[in-house]
């Protein structure tokens, strides 16, 4: 039905019209995909079949190419050039190579391309050699998608030594992205996006510091973990310093991308040489306490080496691995609290005989995600915390989650409904009134939320406000998470044994 215009007659009766405008609300639960920013093997490798030639060189199909040896960490080896009969030939004496560098001075940009020397005796003008170098393009350092652990090791390089290393308790951990892979798809993970650290970029601080800002608009970065190598090596001052700095420095990324409308939370796991006597972990905690930061506990757990067939001493940072992929595997409204934790060997003996229930009490208490051995030889997450415990809505990571995830559905709803700069209209109000009733509804059919209440959908005006502003406002419920259970028993004595004689007997008649 419509309205009409009463210019001409029309009987007396009700008129009613439909004026609202349709708006389709987003998904409310984004895709939670894990986020591993850290070092991998450093570069890729690459074998090149061309034709050498003194008057027009040859280019060497990708860029960024180590023309040179580098000595590391990583070590990497110079290019070796080979006839097809096998002899290696030697640069400066046989063959040339020149790097082109990009305009932009970006070393990953470079191009590089091959000559033969005049007068060379090892190889003949035009003749085909074999080029095997390393390489490392622009790409290499750039967030990229992965959906299964053999992608990750082709990118980046093996997880682990393919032997026990000589040296005593030295790490087995080759490819710390490639290793922390294999852990977050063992914990359910379904996609990651890994950043590899540029050593270029200075100080592991400033490494981690650039591949957060390569991440800080990616919607789907909705959580991350940084790894590392298993030792930290400070230029100056302890290991827990450093991690410390480490740790500010995730916090510090996390909380810039919340206030930019990137909402995510970060994980952050210890060195396994952290010194819990230069900087007690309850501290350590204190000192960041935020709700976008989780401090995973214990520091070292341990790893299996399939290629070596032994499981070795590894850090923290992938128990915090595990912690990221099972959270992102979880709907939005359940926390990590008595989650199991698999793709892990098990925790030291040391640390699990240090791990008393008064030691894992005062580590929760400063907002410290404790895992342990329970009965079962499970490990498991004994409950799933920020490092901020000043209140339950900022402690609980399923409570910070809804909210995400409702501040996320709302700046996008409203934005894609194609309100803003359109102008305001007898029905402006109404219509936004409507857009925001969509999404609240939507986030409480799908659990993001339980429910909402005091919703207020006001123009400002003059003197108090501008007219140019809608303001909503309304109160919703999160869905709690159920972390205790009370159960009172009594011992109930007021029934003794009673023993009943049958009636026969009871006559004193007999048969």
């Amino acid at each position: 039905m419509t309205i009409p215009s009463f210019t001409s007659y029309q009987p007396p009766n009700v008129y009613v019209q439909d004026v609202s405008v349709p708006l389709v609300a987003p998904p409310l639960t984004p895709s939670q995909v894990l986020t591993l920013v850290g070092p991998a093997t450093g570069y890729r490798t690459a074998v090149q079949s061309l034709l050498i030639s003194a008057v027009t060189p040859a280019g060497l199909t990708y860029q960024g190419v180590f023309t040179t040896a580098v000595t590391g960490p990583p070590a990497i080896a110079a290019p070796v050039v080979t006839t097809l009969s096998g002899t290696v030939l030697t640069v400066g004496v046989d063959y040339t190579l020149t790097v082109t560098a990009d305009p932009s001075g970006n070393p990953g940009l470079a191009s590089t391309t091959i000559s033969r020397v005049s007068g060379s005796t090892n190889v003949a003008n035009g003749q085909q050699v074999s080029v095997l170098y390393n390489y490392a393009d622009a790409s290499y350092y750039q967030p990229q998608v992965f959906t299964d652990p053999q992608s990750v090791i082709n990118a980046y390089g093996q997880p682990f030594t393919p032997a026990v290393p000589s040296a005593v308790n030295a790490s087995q951990v080759a490819n710390p992205l490639s290793a922390a892979a294999q852990v977050a798809f063992a914990n359910g993970a379904a996609t990651l996006l890994c950043v590899a650290l540029n050593p270029a970029d200075g100080s592991l601080s400033a490494q981690f510091n650039s591949a957060y800002a390569k991440i800080a608009t990616q919607q789907a970065a909705t959580i991350v973990v940084p790894v590392f190598t298993d030792d930290l090596s400070p230029q100056s001052g302890t290991v827990a310093a450093l991690a410390q700095s480490l740790m500010q420095g995730l916090n510090t990324a996390m909380w810039n991308a919340y206030n930019d409308g990137f909402p995510r939370i970060g994980f952050f796991g210890l060195p396994r040489n952290y010194s819990e006597s230069d900087l007690p972990v309850p501290t350590l905690a204190s000192s960041v306490a935020s709700r976008r930061t989780v401090l995973a506990y214990p520091e070292i757990v341990l790893l299996y080496n399939t290629s070596a067939g032994q499981a070795f001493q590894a850090s923290g940072c992938y128990l915090a691995v595990a912690l990221g992929a099972i959270l992102s595997s979880l709907p939005v409204d359940t926390g990590l609290t008595q989650q199991v934790i698999r793709g892990l060997a098990g925790l030291t003996q040391a640390e699990i005989a240090a791990m008393t229930n008064s030691v894992m009490n005062g580590l929760a208490a400063s907002g410290v995600s404790v895992c342990f051995v329970n009965y079962a030889g499970a490990i498991v997450c004994r409950q799933g915390l920020t490092t901020d415990v000043s209140a339950l809505n900022k402690q609980e990571i399923s409570v910070v989650r809804q909210s995400d995830s409702l501040l996320t559905a709302v700046s996008q709803g409203i934005q894609n409904s194609g309100l803003i700069g359109s102008p305001i209209t007898a029905n402006t109000v109404s219509t936004v009134q409507e857009a925001i009733l969509g999404i609240l509804e939507s986030a409480v059919s799908t659990a993001v939320i339980v429910s909402y209440t005091n919703l207020s959908v006001v123009q400002q005006s003059y003197p108090g406000g501008s007219p140019t502003v809608i303001a909503i406002t309304f109160s919703y419920l999160p869905a709690l998470p159920l972390n205790f259970i009370t159960v009172q028993m009594s011992i109930d004595l007021s029934n003794g044994l009673v023993a009943a004689q049958s009636q026969q007997n009871a006559s004193g008649t007999g048969a």
